[in-house]
């Protein structure tokens, strides 16, 4: 019996009983045309043998799935499989950072595309390591994918282990990618450097009216410094003069300013500055907003937005479960022109 990731280590850290976890490996085998219909699976014997495990904990597995009609035993020669579609409902955990405008088009858009039968539980890790090892030590083994926003203020190599013990053939990786994650996995990612430099120089034109350009830039490992990386680059490849600083500080403002921003909370208060100050926004000082959202579509004329396409992320994170491909996708981001630029 063969599967994805270190058995020895599920059977011997996850809160599952040992019995189920045998249901699941075996199912999920099957599924993945490892053991197909009408094929002998190993023996008892040989998968407690193979597993550590006492010979009463297969037995109880092999028999739950024989009365569940996936296996079939005959007498003096094994249990063969019965059918090619073990798992029943399609089980998947998704697991967000938080709960946001644009995490809940990607949430609602992964739901639709997998359909009315599939089963979706949605966790919130909050950026904790912590949390996330909660979610995953409780729900291992439990679901038939796990999607996961990798996005955490505590980023270390124990995150990455965690991430680590979910199979890499049932994982999925959404909106950002982990350097040196071992295997083949899904994943929908954007390419920020690259996606962040290419739309800054389709702005130009309008960005050419500004003097001076500040990237507020929150402390934490939440986000990507790629950003920073192509903000530099496009700043010195244009001649910009530039500033990068956590948060939005009233003293350096000056007309002909242009403010990127990732946090709502420095977006509101900059336009509360500009307001108080007599500052027109999109005149005397410019700003361009991350992620979009309806109330930057409204607020105070629209709000300029670098952004991805959040439905389209969940729908592609959707297909490579239902089309059991293990690929990397690009999901780019572009600018919405509005009044502030």
């Amino acid at each position: 019996m063969t599967s994805s990731g270190d058995e020895s280590i599920i059977f011997g850290d996850s809160r599952i009983p040992k019995y189920q976890q045998v249901i699941n490996l075996i199912k999920s085998d099957i599924e993945l045309g490892i053991f197909k219909q009408g094929e002998r699976i190993p023996s008892i014997n040989e998968t407690s043998e193979d597993f550590y495990l006492s010979r009463d904990t297969v037995e109880k597995a092999y028999n739950k799935l024989r009365e569940e009609g996936v296996l079939v035993s005959v007498p003096g020669k094994g249990y063969y499989v019965n059918t090619t579609q073990p798992t029943g409902p399609l089980r998947v955990l998704i697991a967000i950072n938080k709960i946001s405008a644009h995490k809940k088009k990607i949430v609602s858009a992964f739901v639709e595309t997998l359909g009315d039968d599939a089963v979706v539980e949605t966790f919130v890790h909050h950026y904790s390591t912590n949390k996330l090892e909660r979610i995953i030590s409780e729900n291992l083994g439990k679901f038939n994918y796990y999607a996961i926003i990798p996005c955490f203020k505590d980023f270390s190599d124990k995150t990455q282990k965690i991430i680590e013990k979910i199979p890499s053939d049932k994982l999925v990786l959404i909106d950002k990618d982990i350097d040196g994650l071992p295997n083949k996995y899904k994943a929908v990612c954007e390419n920020f450097e690259e996606d962040t430099y290419r739309v800054l120089t389709s702005a130009l034109d309008a960005i050419n009216k500004y003097k001076k350009l500040y990237f507020v830039f929150p402390d934490g490992n939440q986000y990507r410094h790629e950003l920073i990386t192509s903000f530099k680059r496009f700043c010195t490849e244009h001649h910009f003069e530039y500033c990068i600083t956590n948060v939005f500080d009233p003293t350096l403002v000056r007309p002909q300013d242009l403010y990127l921003v990732i946090e709502d909370d420095d977006l509101v208060d900059i336009i509360k500055y500009c307001k108080n100050h007599s500052l027109k926004v999109g005149q005397d000082v410019g700003i361009v907003s991350f992620n979009d959202t309806p109330l930057k579509e409204v607020l105070h004329d629209g709000i300029a937005v670098i952004s991805t396409d959040f439905e389209k992320m969940g729908e592609t994170a959707a297909r490579l479960i239902l089309e059991k491909r293990s690929e990397k996708v690009h999901n780019p981001f572009y600018l919405i022109r509005r009044p502030s630029l």
